[in-house]
């Protein structure tokens, strides 16, 4: 691992050493020198920055790139080290304009590097003059040496020859060195050694980038203003204003934003004329939308739609990648964006759908009880309906009895089973207009109903129940059995007179009550099931009264055992 970073380390300044290398040509003109007849390509690429001592002196000239500089008005304070490289005083000077004064080095920020050319020197007096390039004021890197190259001239002038115009110019060399080192050249005559005809200094300034303002969408009529005083007039053709920058009252630094100002413009001091230049990384926490090249070709980076939070703005120039500058500022939330908001909102949201929901329930519940309710009425009056035909079935059976007494003569037994026989009709009426009756209430009416058949017929009958069961106490649907216990009379132990015997038995099964009719008749056949018609309308009534129940089913079933009948009523979950 440490033989790897070592490595790596040594890599990166291989590479930086590389890079800050000086490189000096003196024997090529560089192309876009001199392939441009018209100066199209020079204007498109370059910038230029002369410097004339005299009126009729050499003018010497500094082409570099036009892509970055640093603001030709403030340089004198952002870079105060231009200013250790002044030129010579003595005599007066001229200047370009939408360029750095040639009176001090001229600051490079990009390794694009300089060419100098002499306007007023030829080929047919180049040999009256000589140059000379010193790295840091004492380090001549290139002696003095004579001028080979003579490209077209960009600038017009009348130095050669006052009479006519200079058609060429000298071109001294394309130049480059390391950030933090400057190069200067002199120019003179070979007559005269001790006196410079002509200079002119660069210095590579190690360089990063600097906020001058910041504006949010709401401003933006003053950032336009700002924008308007920086690049009109040189959009137009004019010169390059360089006092926006002084502007203290727009141009103003901040640092905290309000919820809706989230869309933010980062005004650069610096003149930037590419987008590819300007580089940026957005950090808010953990996110990073990592170094991506700007939008615009100005001087400014939009950052628009920011989410409230903490952010840390990272600015570079892709000309120096590692001189980095940082612009923490904070974008807060709105009250509803904040985490307590949410965190209510969605509660709000939660509960109004939880009620919704609850409402639609409570709703859909009512209607279905509503429907059940109706079902149940449907229900209960078709048990009623069936109830209402047991009594003339009943009171059928009883007079077929009374008359059967009367034709064998019998008047006292006739007396006697009238008596019993009204006993029983008052129970069963009594029992007839509930729904629901307790086991010893329906014993009762099996009883009496049993006694009175029994003066007919002669035959044994025997009621047992559970002691387990309270017959007090549980319910069964009123005038439930009797009907069963009627077609065992009737139709099973009715003709085996004093021989027939008939048994009724309630006991527990865990929660489930089974009742069973058993008698000593001839038996049934499975398809004289549905024949009588007490029979058949008990199984209606258990069908009608199983889809009232709930958790609770009423079964019947029959069966022929050891020359037995059985009758057996299964209640389950009745002793619940």
């Amino acid at each position: 691992m440490l033989r790897s970073k070592l490595l790596l380390i040594f890599l990166l300044c291989s590479i930086f050493c590389r890079a800050q290398k000086l490189k000096i040509n003196l024997n090529s003109i560089h192309p876009i020198i001199k392939y441009d007849s018209h100066g199209d390509s020079i204007r498109k690429y370059l910038t230029s920055t002369y410097y004339k001592k005299k009126k009729n002196g050499l003018l010497i000239t500094a082409f570099y790139t036009n892509k970055l500089h640093v603001n030709y008005d403030q340089v004198e304070k952002t870079a105060p080290q231009i200013k250790d490289y002044l030129n010579r005083k003595s005599g007066s000077y001229e200047v370009s304009i939408n360029s750095y004064a040639g009176r001090y080095a001229i600051p490079i920020v990009d390794s694009s590097g300089v060419i100098i050319t002499v306007n007023g020197i030829n080929p047919q007096n180049a040999h009256e003059y000589e140059f000379r390039v010193i790295e840091n004021k004492t380090k001549v890197v290139v002696p003095w040496v004579q001028p080979k190259l003579f490209p077209s001239a960009y600038l017009m002038t009348r130095i050669s020859d006052p009479a006519k115009d200079d058609e060429v110019t000298a071109y001294l060399g394309h130049f480059k060195t390391s950030y933090g080192k400057a190069l200067t050249f002199e120019v003179r005559r070979k007559a005269v050694p001790d006196s410079i005809e002509a200079s002119l200094s660069a210095y590579w300034l190690k360089w990063k980038p600097k906020v001058a303002g910041v504006f949010t969408f709401s401003e933006l009529p003053n950032f336009l203003t700002v924008f308007h005083r920086q690049w009109g007039n040189q959009i137009l053709g004019n010169s390059y204003n360089g006092n926006w920058s002084k502007d203290t009252i727009l141009l103003k630094m901040k640092y905290d934003f309000k919820y809706n100002e989230n869309n933010l413009i980062f005004y650069l001091e610096d003149i930037i004329g590419s987008k590819s230049i300007t580089q940026y990384n957005l950090i808010n926490g953990s996110d990073s939308t990592g170094w991506k090249a700007n939008d615009f070709d100005f001087n400014l980076v939009w950052l628009k739609n920011l989410y409230p939070g903490k952010y840390n703005l990272k600015i570079r120039y892709s000309t120096q990648p590692e001189e980095i500058t940082s612009y923490a500022f904070v974008i807060h939330a709105a009250w509803y964006q904040t985490l307590w908001a949410k965190i209510g909102l969605t509660f709000l949201v939660f509960s109004a759908v939880g009620f919704i929901i609850l409402l639609w329930r409570s709703r859909k519940q009512s209607e279905n009880l509503k429907t059940q309710r109706i079902s149940k009425q449907i229900v209960q009056t078709e048990l009623k309906s069936i109830r209402s035909q047991f009594n003339p079935h009943f009171v059928f059976n009883a007079l077929s009895s009374i008359q059967g007494l009367i034709t064998k003569n019998d008047p006292e037994n006739a007396s006697k089973y009238l008596l019993e026989f009204s006993n029983l009709m008052r129970d069963s009426l009594k029992a007839s207009n509930k729904e629901y009756v307790s086991i010893s209430t329906e014993m009762k009416i099996l009883e009496n109903y049993l006694a009175l058949e029994k003066l007919r017929f002669g035959f044994n009958y025997q009621i047992e129940k559970s002691a387990l069961i309270d017959t007090h106490a549980v319910e069964i649907p009123s005038l439930f059995l009797q009907p069963l216990v009627e077609n065992a009379v009737k139709h099973g132990i009715s003709a085996l007179q004093e021989k027939g015997w008939l048994n009724v038995t309630f006991s527990q099964a865990a929660d489930d009550m089974i009742v069973i009719v058993k008698d000593n008749g001839s038996g049934f056949k499975e398809e004289d099931q549905s024949d009588g018609f007490g029979l058949k309308l008990t199984r209606e009534r258990i069908k009608l009264l199983n889809q009232t129940l709930i958790d609770q089913q009423i079964e019947l079933s029959m069966a022929y055992v050891d020359n037995q009948t059985q009758v057996i009523i299964h209640f389950k979950n009745w002793l619940l």
